[in-house]
């Protein structure tokens, strides 16, 4: 049989056409994700903070060692 697989986004609006939103958030949810983030949204944007840059397959920002070792968490390179 020669079918073709969806990719992800495919996969995702078949389910939801298909009657499962499991993969979606409720709309409740979403509001509170709004309540809680908009105001630290506009307090970094009223700061000029911008986000630390670092290089595609890095294990992340600089910044992010320095606060994990703020509260003694430690990763070896490549694993998180």
């Amino acid at each position: 049989r020669n079918r073709d697989i969806p990719d992800a986004y495919e996969r995702l609006l078949l389910d939801v056409v298909n009657g499962d939103k499991s993969l979606f958030i409720r709309n409740d949810e979403l509001k509170v994700a709004w309540a809680l983030f908009t105001p630290m949204l506009r307090e970094l944007e009223q700061r000029g903070v911008s986000p630390e840059l670092y290089s595609f397959g890095s294990n992340g920002p600089i910044g992010a060692h320095y606060l994990a070792s703020k509260f003694k968490v430690r990763w070896s390179e490549g694993e998180f």
